[in-house]
């Protein structure tokens, strides 16, 4: 069994967690905050309750289809979309305080996140031996956790010093970081089968 370095050298590897880090990242950042920002635009608690659980619902109930559909398309477009789709959860939720568009924008929240979980532990697994699984699993799990502790952190920072807005367009901009890793991934991968 390699060493977790040893993995952490694999493009395809990094490109996973990288996926499955920043999804996490992105994901802890606008949905731990926005029911602040729903309380500071005077909605009640159900309306609270409606946009958190319409977020759930999109981390959770499409797990069956985002998990054939890294087998059929493969990991890489799976990851795409999902972050494609953070991005443009991030910027819908900047665009109104009212409940309906925010459950959208936290629905696409969780679904995107979704499809970069799935697609990235799905790819991880691919480069691993069933040795190296608990292991180097178990330690993406840690940089998870410590993703979740950051983004609930200095969301409250950005939304406390520059507002919701701003927090949105900083979503926005980690959400590209799986984007671009999954981008420099194939593109290593194509060159080496061009080679």
């Amino acid at each position: 069994a390699r060493r977790i370095s040893e993995i952490m050298r694999v493009p395809a590897a990094i490109a996973a967690m990288t996926a499955m880090v920043f999804g996490q990242l992105v994901m802890v950042m606008v949905m731990v905050i926005t029911s602040l920002y729903m309380v500071q635009h005077q909605h009640r608690l159900d309306s609270v309750a409606l946009v958190v659980s319409s977020h759930t619902i999109g981390m959770y109930a499409f797990s069956i289809f985002s998990g054939r559909l890294a087998d059929r398309w493969g990991r890489a477009p799976v990851i795409l979309v999902g972050a494609s789709t953070l991005v443009l959860a991030c910027l819908s939720a900047t665009l109104s305080p009212d409940v309906l568009p925010l459950a959208f924008a936290l629905f696409l929240l969780g679904l995107g996140w979704n499809f970069c979980y799935v697609g990235g532990s799905s790819l991880l697994a691919d480069q691993l031996s069933p040795e190296e699984r608990a292991r180097t699993q178990g330690f993406n799990d840690l940089l998870i956790g410590l993703v979740s502790a950051a983004g609930g952190l200095f969301s409250g920072i950005i939304f406390a010093n520059i507002g919701y807005i701003a927090m949105g367009y900083v979503g926005a901009l980690a959400a590209l970081v799986p984007l671009a890793m999954i981008a420099w991934w194939k593109l290593g991968t194509q060159k080496l089968m061009e080679a």
